[in-house]
């Protein structure tokens, strides 16, 4: 009966530093061991190969043909671990869609639009199916850590050539017209009536979305407002025509936050990765400035 050995990982790497240097002197310096470490090290992988891997050639030594059919495959190997070890370094995040267009492309994140399911969400963080959440939600739970990340005012839209919306948009033009609005609903409420600062007025509605790149869509089409983050709006202003105005109803700032599991509030990968994000945010006054538009 045939028994599979197990190789030890560590017999691999000290195989392969004396094959690349072809001294064990240099070898046992690269990796920081002792020499006669190694000379043991090659003769145990030896023995459980059942063949000579190093010859004496001079003062030095030369590889055998066995040794240089090993070292293709277990470079191979070495490189598979290695792939591996670098694709952990990569972080799942969810990210708000009204900020996400500002941080695509960034290295070492792998971006998803949040579910709108908040319940999801915070079920994804526990599991360890997302690793950091960058939106304006929160949570009372111990579980977890809250950072404040920017903020940003929310802003109207409109198409450029409303006929009834020019140059200025009071708060009884805002409650007059007809509106676009995001369906999403926090605790009962709605994004407008979770940030206002004042009690607002029934708003009447033309549609109800699911996205919020579906508001500006509608509203550039249309005789419809909507409510979005200024950042959006610039970054869409010129391609569909929109004009942007401050919102007349009095409204708090939205406020993106890092949500992410207490493990990892010292992990090195994560950590790094939350001050990307945070010196992306950081380097412009507002997201207009960083957006150069």
């Amino acid at each position: 009966m045939s028994i599979n050995k197990v190789m030890d990982l560590n017999l691999v790497r000290t195989f392969m530093a004396v094959y690349q240097c072809q001294s064990y002197t240099k070898a046992s310096e690269l990796l920081e061991l002792t020499q006669p470490a190694v000379s043991a090290a090659i003769r145990r992988l030896e023995t459980e190969i059942d063949k000579q891997l190093f010859i004496k050639k001079g003062r030095g030594i030369e590889a055998t043909s066995k040794a240089h059919a090993l070292a293709n495959k277990f470079q191979f190997a070495l490189d598979t671990i290695n792939d591996a070890v670098n694709e952990k370094n990569t972080l799942s995040v969810y990210c708000a869609e009204i900020i996400l267009h500002a941080l695509v492309g960034m290295e070492q994140i792998d971006f998803s639009e949040s579910p709108r399911s908040q319940s999801m969400m915070f079920e994804h963080l526990r599991e360890q199916k997302v690793d950091l959440v960058l939106d304006v939600v929160t949570i009372k739970d111990s579980a977890f850590i809250i950072e404040d990340v920017y903020t940003e005012p929310l802003v109207v839209v409109c198409a450029k050539d409303h006929p009834r919306i020019q140059e200025q948009l009071t708060k009884e033009d805002y409650y007059r017209e007809s509106h676009v609005i995001y369906s999403g609903r926090w605790q009962g409420l709605n994004g407008f009536e979770q940030i206002a600062q004042e009690p607002v007025k029934e708003r009447k509605i033309a549609l109800s979305v699911s996205s919020l790149s579906s508001v500006i869509m509608f509203v550039s089409h249309g005789e419809s407002l909507g409510l979005v983050s200024q950042s959006f709006a610039k970054r869409w202003q010129q391609q569909l025509d929109l004009a942007i105005y401050p919102c007349p109803v009095n409204l708090h700032l939205a406020n993106y936050k890092f949500i992410y599991h207490k493990r990892y509030i010292n992990d090195p990968q994560h950590k790094k990765v939350r001050q990307q994000i945070m010196d992306r945010l950081g380097n412009k006054k507002s997201f207009a400035d960083w957006m150069d538009i």
